[in-house]
This record gives structure tokens, C-alpha cells and sequence, in this order.
């Protein structure tokens, strides 16, 4: 059962932050985008991303009450529940549960009013679940800890979901009118910049929370992946630094090669934060030293 605890637990665990971070993105580059057909397309990716939300959720439920229990098939019921009523981990299970049943109820096709405001709700309330899953609830859920936490959380999926989404709505952006193309790209750099400040500022808590009093914390696991993370995050940084300063302004002058360049380094930088929220859900699982 060890397979669960140390693969099955942060492979969901890294879904679901993946997932997470694609309808953050949407809901941060809403305001960027002015054609009606992109944002139809935007309204269908937060569908379609709500509902896979759902399902990773119940997986990494199944991983992680098979971690903590090591309950068989025939157990797995009576371990759900034990899991989600006796447990930290349940409760968060079910404050997620309520952020992704208000993530349904804001992108269902009929009319509602304050739907934008229902969409940013149930994300808050996703993101603080997942960031009081993991060491910060150590001093418990209403801590300052956990705040910090959640704000790491929000901005790194932010930056991950906002470059993420940019990627698949500007597959034919060549054809887009230049002032679409600079308004999304503007908004796209401006959050990557805003978030990579969040996301340093709030990480250097984390690390000085959980590594502080730490007599060798190389000697840990934990201290390497960290490591891993951090160099990742400085290879996105630069390759975003790369798109704001040289890329968008050939963009802006509405140069083809910037629209192409500007998109390449995304997908790039798209790929390089994946890997960051794969090492992010899998500190979560490891013990610091």
C-alpha cells in the first residue's frame, strides 16, 4: 500500500492542482479578452475543466484514504467514510467538495446573476482546501500559516493556468486583430508578473516555516525536490522575463515573428510550471526535514 502513499497520493494531488490552475487561469483572463467567440471559448474550457476538477478530486480521495488506511476493495467503503468524518484530510475533502459544487453551479449554462462572483468563490474555497491539506495546517486551519498558503496557491496556479489557457486560445490568434492579440498578451505578463512576486514572497514563508529549525535539512528529501521546484520557477521566470521584453513589444509594433515568438516561449514556460505544480503537490506528500 506504500504505492499510494508515495505515487498514487501526489500523482492526483499534482492533477489536481493542474486542474486547479486551468480554471484559475480562466477566471484571471476573463478581463483580457474581448471577442465574444473567445470568450464563449473561454466559458466552455471552464465547463469542461470544472467537471474534470470533480473527477480528480474523488481520485486523490481514493489515493489518499487508501494511504492512511490501507483499506482493501472490499474495505474501501467503510474507509471513505471513517476517512471523510474522523479526519483533517475529510474535512478539506468536503470544504473542495463545496468549492467545486459552487464552481458547477457558476458555469452552468442557464442564466445567473453574480456568476463571475460565484466562479471566484468556489476557487478560494478549493485553493484553501488544498493549502490546508498540506503542512501548513500543522498550526491549524484558521492560522496565519494556512493563509499564506492559500495565497501561494492561488498564485502559483494563477501564473500556471493564466499561461496554460493563453496556450490553447491562441492557437489562431495569427488571424486575431492586433488589439485582441496585444490586450491578451498584456494581461497574460502582467499576471505572470503579479503572481511570481506572490509566489516568492508567500514560498519564502513556507520555507522558512518548515525548514527553519531544521539542524540538516539536506539530509531530507524534502530539501531537494524544494530545490528542483525553486530552479524550475527560475527557469519560468525567465523565460516569462523573455516574453515581456522582448516578444510583446515586437507584438505591439504587430510583427508576425512577435506573435510566434510570444507563443512559443508561452508553451514553453506552459510546460516548465506544469512541472513546478508537480513538484509542489509532491512536497506536499513528503515530510520536511
Amino acid at each position: 500500500m506504500s504505492l499510494a502513499a508515495n505515487l498514487m497520493q501526489p500523482l492526483f494531488a499534482g492533477l489536481l492542482d493542474i486542474t486547479l490552475a486551468a480554471a484559475v487561469g480562466v477566471a484571471v483572463l476573463q478581463g483580457g479578452v474581448s471577442s465574444t467567440v473567445t470568450s464563449a471559448r473561454l466559458a466552455d474550457i471552464a465547463r469542461q475543466v470544472c467537471v474534470l476538477l470533480g473527477v480528480v478530486l474523488a481520485a486523490y480521495l481514493y489515493a489518499g484514504t487508501v494511504a492512511m488506511t490501507e483499506a482493501s476493495i472490499a474495505g474501501l467503503p467503510a474507509a471513505l467514510w471513517l476517512v471523510l468524518t474522523q479526519s483533517h484530510f475529510g474535512g478539506m475533502i468536503w470544504l473542495a467538495l463545496t468549492g467545486w459544487i459552487i464552481l458547477m453551479v457558476s458555469t452552468a449554462s442557464f442564466a445567473l446573476p453574480l456568476r463571475n462572483t460565484l466562479f471566484v468563490t468556489g476557487l478560494v474555497g478549493f485553493a484553501l482546501a488544498r493549502a490546508a491539506t498540506g503542512h501548513a495546517a500543522d498550526q491549524g486551519l484558521a492560522s496565519f500559516s494556512v493563509l499564506i498558503h492559500t495565497v501561494h496557491v492561488l498564485a502559483a496556479t494563477a501564473w500556471a493556468g493564466s499561461v496554460g489557457i493563453c496556450v490553447l486560445l491562441t492557437s489562431d490568434w495569427s488571424s486575431w486583430p492586433l488589439q485582441q492579440r496585444s490586450a491578451l498578451a498584456h494581461r497574460v505578463s502582467k499576471i505572470a508578473t503579479l503572481a511570481l512576486l506572490l509566489v516568492v514572497g508567500s514560498g519564502l514563508f513556507n520555507v522558512a516555516r518548515t525548514l527553519g529549525h531544521a539542524d540538516n535539512p539536506w539530509s531530507s528529501a524534502y530539501a531537494w525536490i524544494l530545490l528542483a521546484k525553486l530552479c524550475a520557477v527560475g527557469i519560468a521566470a525567465g523565460l516569462g522575463a523573455r516574453n515581456r521584453w522582448h516578444w510583446l513589444a515586437l507584438l505591439d509594433r504587430d510583427q508576425a515573428v512577435g506573435a510566434t515568438g510570444f507563443r512559443q516561449v508561452l508553451l514553453v514556460e506552459a510546460g516548465v510550471l506544469l512541472v513546478v505544480l508537480a513538484l509542489a503537490a509532491k512536497l506536499g506528500t513528503t515530510m520536511p526535514a
